[in-house]
């Protein structure tokens, strides 16, 4: 075989919130590691989104930072990455399982010849993951978690380097607030994602603004509204569709979603003949729907940015040589100014995503 699933972490209870560290004692270069938790729901009634159960995840050697970032960054990361959304199961009813998959991408692509993460390189590389199963899904009283690595094995590669992709900046969101975020400069850089965090607002409702310029505005790389960046870059991706199951039924029950902007949905009763509608869909990543009668119900939900998180891609992603090389400038800064309305107590993170040589 060229390749292999290797497992990391068997099955294991999350039962207790805490972090997990885990060696990664692989001598075979990673292509790709992949964490699955899986939360059993006490009810129907969701609380959020499954994803939003692991807090954290990072690969690190030592005080060396290989990847780090939210799970919902994560998964955004891994769809603007392979233009795949990453397996979630979203059922929101009591004794079933509402589950989150989180992808952490080595290269452009599965087993990507070029880049990949070879532990021979490293001292001790370890994984750690933050979870919380009270975070997400329907008030779990259970939840578990897995680990397994993509890995080369008898095709032996000798990647040039690795994608490294991190939380750079986290901070407070203020309505019309500017915020300066000086960006690194040590990696070539492939693209920059900004998140924003919020159930009711779309993204650029969060972050109105952007600018990025080098050497103190000596030159403007890109400069204007995110609600235009967004139509710019939209056609680069498609929309991001996921399948949602639960109950409602005269009062209204929210339930969360991945996409946050220009979403749509579909529903069909499962169980019984009614009407089901939205009282309030404006952006964000929760869907509040009523019906004429209480049931179960199947649909779909697409659109764009998911989990609040917009990219901003720099060449061809294809192209390592395309890319865009910071690392001759002696300074990079992005200017982000909030909307004039942001959702309360909502954050916003700026996530760079590096080329790095061994």
């Amino acid at each position: 075989m060229n390749y292999r699933s290797s497992e990391i972490l068997a099955d294991e209870s999350i039962a207790t919130a805490g972090t997990k560290t885990i060696d990664i004692n692989l001598k075979d270069v990673i292509s790709r590691i992949t964490i699955q938790v899986k939360l059993t729901n006490a009810s129907s009634t969701p609380l959020a989104h499954p994803a939003k159960a692991v807090s954290k995840i990072e690969v690190v050697d030592g005080s060396n930072v290989v990847f780090s970032m939210k799970g919902i960054a994560a998964q955004a990361l891994d769809f603007y990455d392979r233009k795949v959304e990453p397996f979630n199961a979203m059922d929101w009813q009591s004794a079933q399982m509402c589950i989150a998959t989180f992808n952490l991408n080595f290269g452009r692509r599965l087993f990507d010849p070029q880049l990949a993460l070879d532990p021979t390189k490293f001292n001790n590389l370890q994984l750690k993951i933050s979870h919380n199963k009270a975070l997400g899904g329907c008030t779990p009283t259970a939840g578990t978690m897995r680990v397994r690595a993509d890995v080369f094995d008898e095709k032996v590669p000798s990647p040039a380097g690795f994608l490294c992709s991190k939380e750079h900046y986290a901070y407070a969101l203020v309505s019309s607030g500017i915020t300066y975020v000086d960006l690194p400069t040590d990696y070539i850089m492939r693209k920059l994602l900004l998140q924003t965090n919020a159930d009711a607002k779309s993204p650029y409702e969060q972050i109105n603004q952007v600018k990025l310029s080098e050497e103190h505005d000596k030159r403007v790389v890109l400069e204007g509204s995110q609600s235009d960046f967004i139509k710019y870059f939209g056609n680069l991706w498609p929309r991001y569709s996921e399948l949602i199951h639960g109950i409602t039924g005269s009062t209204a029950v929210v339930f969360y979603i991945t996409p946050t902007h220009e979403t749509a949905y579909a529903v069909t009763a499962d169980q019984t003949t009614c009407t089901y509608h939205d009282l309030a869909f404006l952006g964000g990543q929760s869907l509040s729907l009523k019906a004429t009668s209480t049931g179960q119900f199947r649909g779909n939900v697409a659109g764009y940015c998911p989990h609040g998180a917009v990219p901003y891609p720099f060449g061809d992603q294809d192209d390592l040589s395309d890319w865009y090389d910071v690392t001759r400038l002696g300074s990079l800064q992005l200017k982000l100014t909030a909307g004039s309305s942001i959702e309360s107590s909502s954050t916003a993170e700026v996530i760079t995503q590096q080329l790095r040589t061994y």
